[in-house]
């Protein structure tokens, strides 16, 4: 027996343990189930808001250029260019005929020796709005030092610098970086020693520098309509279509079609149907009740869950008859199927069907309402939730921390008043002893 010094009668420790855990069994039970319930809530609103989010997210493709307004183009082979059209691009065939194509300005110097120097004094370049200075000094006016020089106060902008041996001896070549006649180059040379003349070209006047390549702009001709680019790549000539010329055949006249594209709007499809079937599935999950085991999930009977439940399957039934002309069937138990087939059959036959239920105005943008109503994160019912559980977390944990004090409390209060008992019964058996002894001594004597 664990006891109080050496002559104790009272298991102490044993007492105090066994009434502080009598004490404390039942608070702590509630608290622990009001921890377990919240633990639960926390998870299904997690799940809820992940299975929501993926939902929103499906619903935002179905509209964007990657889903139901995707659009293709179909360009003949060796056409002379080619097109890339973005989502929301208007179906059509247009006529292209390529004029010409866009070519960058290139000068070239005479032939040098590769060890000659050319002169000294500044070169200045123009390059479209660019104008680059290039100072040539005694220690850099060879082909290789003046080239070195150009590319270093270019910086990789307006014009390139770069040397061509051939059989007659090297070449300065310099590139325009851009095409079209807006990037044509001049070089004007000053001070120095004047060699550096040798390396000058206005189109008006005495050049050193012969045109390898004039600057000109790409030119194509569109049902008829004629446009000019200083570029090969053309963004605006149909809306929202992207044309890049490869090759000039004037004369020639080839087709260009905007279509839809079908198997990135059957993916977008595809992939709303799963991101609802989750949706309605965590719904049910976080709201089951288990006949056999009769227990419930963690919001189970829960307003918000019943009304986003009832909300999802009216809209749904709403569009029940634009669903069925795109493949997609409603199951008894709310999910969605989609038929790819009867998908891409009935997007042919009825386009609109598709703006009908995918757009912001459609049954798309009322499931999005729903979707907002749940995860918007500064007013959605889920970050309302969440808050309220940790606020529970919160008093929770104060009510831990407050019995694990009161249980303090009570330990030493207990141990204090067991510990006196101790010493009493202690004294008591102590003067019962000596009583004891006393009259079996009297009754000695007597005998």
């Amino acid at each position: 027996m664990t006891t109080i010094g050496n002559v104790g009668k009272l298991d102490v420790m044993t007492m105090v343990a066994q009434l502080v855990a009598a004490e404390r069994a039942q608070p702590e039970a509630r608290i622990a189930r009001s921890e377990r319930e919240v633990s639960a809530q926390i998870s299904a609103i997690g799940t809820l808001r992940s299975a929501f989010s993926a939902l929103g997210k499906a619903l935002e493709g179905l509209d964007s250029g990657e889903g139901l307004s995707a659009r293709k183009a179909h360009v003949p082979e060796d056409a002379g260019f080619s097109a890339s059209a973005r989502g929301g691009a208007a179906s059509g065939r247009y006529q292209v005929e390529v004029l010409a194509l866009a070519s960058a300005h290139k000068l070239g110097s005479a032939a040098y020796a590769s060890d000659a120097t050319i002169g000294t004094g500044t070169l200045t370049i123009t390059a479209g709005d660019a104008t680059i200075e290039v100072v040539v000094g005694e220690d850099n006016n060879t082909l290789a030092g003046i080239r070195d020089a150009i590319n270093a106060a270019a910086g990789g902008k307006g014009v390139s610098a770069s040397i061509v041996s051939g059989d007659g001896g090297a070449h300065l070549v310099l590139n325009a970086l851009d095409t079209g006649s807006a990037g044509a180059l001049r070089v004007a040379a000053s001070g120095g020693d004047g060699g550096l003349s040798a390396l000058a070209f206005d189109p008006d006047g005495p050049s050193g520098l012969a045109e390898l390549a004039a600057a000109s702009d790409a030119r194509v001709r569109v049902d008829g309509i004629e446009r000019s680019s200083p570029s090969n790549t053309i963004d605006d000539l149909v809306d929202k279509v992207s044309i890049t010329l490869t090759k000039a055949e004037p004369g020639t006249v080839r087709e260009l079609r905007i279509e839809a594209d079908a198997s990135a709007q059957r993916g977008a499809a595809k992939a709303f149907v799963s991101a609802y079937n989750a949706a309605l599935g965590a719904l049910g999950q976080v709201s089951s009740y288990n006949t056999s085991t009769k227990s419930a999930a963690a919001l189970n009977g829960d307003a918000m869950v019943r009304g986003t439940t009832r909300d999802l399957r009216n809209i749904l039934s709403e569009s029940v008859i634009d669903l069925k002309a795109l493949g997609i069937t409603i199951a008894k138990d709310g999910t969605l199927t989609l038929d790819e087939a009867a998908f891409d059959k009935g997007l042919a036959d009825d386009p609109g069907a598709a703006a009908r239920l995918f757009s912001a105005d459609g049954m798309a943008g009322r499931l999005q309402g729903v979707v907002d109503r749940l995860v918007d994160p500064d007013d959605g019912l889920l970050a309302g939730r969440s808050a309220n559980l940790d606020a529970r977390n919160k008093a929770l944990a104060s009510q831990r921390s407050a019995l694990d004090f009161r249980m303090s409390q009570a330990e030493a209060r207990y141990r204090a008043q067991f510990t006196a008992l101790d010493v009493l019964l202690t004294s008591l058996q102590t003067s019962s002893d000596f009583l004891s002894q006393q009259i079996a001594a009297l009754n000695n004597k007597t005998t």
